[in-house]
């Protein structure tokens, strides 16, 4: 049951409700709710009126007519260009994928043949140089000096020796006379053949010192890029030191590996297209150069290596390149993508679409091409004929088709 409030709480007209109530009076309602609906319904009557004079109403969608029972619409198969293939002859190849980096052909690391103190280095890694070019100068001062003083001492040995050679004439000739013990004689061809040793050694001492003096000089040994430069002039270098690698780039070479499997099928001569890192797109011709008689240690791979010209000079060494070693090739075969072929219980056949009907073409295929994503077709197909290259299992022979655009 419901409290009434307070006195205190309730407004004028709650008072006036609750003193009706009290008297056994029957209070008002109020009027103005009706009122309202009522104002707001004829507005909308007329706005409704308006809209309809001035054809702002849509006209009622018309029904469509009932469609007529009979045979159901005939379904036609749209088939995109890229799902369709024109046989016609063309150029078959069975290729090896391989990798590697490119290396030069030649290269010579060039070492100190001479211990002395460099003078000058005229190149700088990245220099391109011509055979016979200087590269370095040692100081030949000090060189000139042991070349002059094994000169001397060569001399000075040679005037000893042939000093002793008349001696020992001379002792030969008192012995025969019996005028000096034989012992004599023996002493005079032991002392000769000394200083013969040493004449020799000599002589080998001044040609050492012709060889430093000459090799002062360190020139290119052929037409090349300097690759790597080790010393700087001032430096005092020590025999074998270090102090050039330079590079030919105008041939380089790839070291690939195949398996061990298929090398009877790679020979020297068969063409490699490459691809290098770098370049996008470009490709590259090279050819197989030789192949190693070993595999590679623990494993079933056979290093092969690839000749490639490189007479622009746009390759560099140590660029990854990938490429195909072709194999085997054949022209004008006919051959259609592995996805057209297709099998039933009748043998293997194809989808032709010619007409306006797909058809079954039974056919022979001769052999997989291009590791198996061509097939050639020995007989079945004729140039011209245009297939469904595309898996679409659901296609069937007699279905309506069309190409699209």
């Amino acid at each position: 049951m419901h409290n009434p409030k307070p006195d205190w709480a309730m407004n004028k007209r709650e008072k006036a409700r609750a003193e009706a109530i009290a008297k056994g009076e029957k209070p008002k309602r109020r009027k103005w709710p009706w009122l309202v609906l009522l104002v707001l319904v004829v507005a909308a009557g007329g706005g409704y009126y308006y809209a309809d004079q001035n054809g702002l109403i849509p006209e009622p969608p018309e029904q469509a007519a009932p469609v007529e029972p009979g045979a159901p619409a005939e379904l036609i198969v749209r088939l995109a260009p890229f799902e369709v293939t024109e046989v016609a002859p063309g150029d078959l190849s069975e290729t090896l994928r391989v990798t590697g980096s490119l290396t030069p052909s030649r290269q010579v690391h060039l070492s100190a043949e001479v211990s002395a103190r460099l003078l000058d280095v005229t190149v700088r890694e990245g220099d391109s140089v011509k055979e016979g070019a200087l590269l370095a100068q040692f100081d030949v001062v000090s060189l000139e000096n042991q070349l002059a003083q094994a000169q001397s001492n060569a001399e000075a040995t040679r005037v000893q020796f042939a000093q002793a050679q008349s001696d020992f004439e001379r002792t030969q000739t008192l012995v025969e006379r019996d005028l000096a013990a034989p012992t004599a004689l023996e002493n005079a061809q032991s002392g000769l053949d000394q200083l013969r040793a040493q004449v020799a050694a000599q002589e080998t001492s001044v040609q050492n010192a012709q060889t430093a003096l000459e090799k002062a000089r360190v020139t290119a040994p052929f037409d090349g890029v300097i690759a790597e430069r080790q010393v700087d002039p001032g430096a005092f270098v020590a025999t074998g030191s270090p102090l050039f690698t330079i590079v030919d780039l105008t041939s380089l070479e790839v070291e690939a590996t195949a398996p061990v499997s298929i090398s009877n099928q790679i020979t020297e001569g068969q063409i490699v297209t490459l691809r290098v890192e770098g370049f996008g797109d470009q490709t590259f011709t090279g050819e197989v150069e030789r192949l190693n008689p070993m595999a590679i240690s623990g494993s079933r791979m056979l290093p092969v290596y690839i000749a490639l010209e490189n007479t622009n000079g746009a390759l560099r060494g140590g660029m990854f390149a990938t490429g195909r070693i072709t194999l085997e090739e054949k022209s004008g075969a006919l051959w259609v993508p592995v996805e057209a072929i297709r099998e039933d219980a009748q043998g293997t056949f194809v989808l032709t679409a010619n007409g306006e009907a797909l058809e079954r073409r039974a056919v022979e295929v001769a052999r997989d091409w291009d590791n198996g994503a061509k097939v050639e077709i020995a007989s079945g197909l004729e140039p011209g004929d245009t297939v469904v290259s595309a898996p679409l299992p659901e296609l069937r022979a007699g279905q309506k088709f069309a190409i699209t655009e």
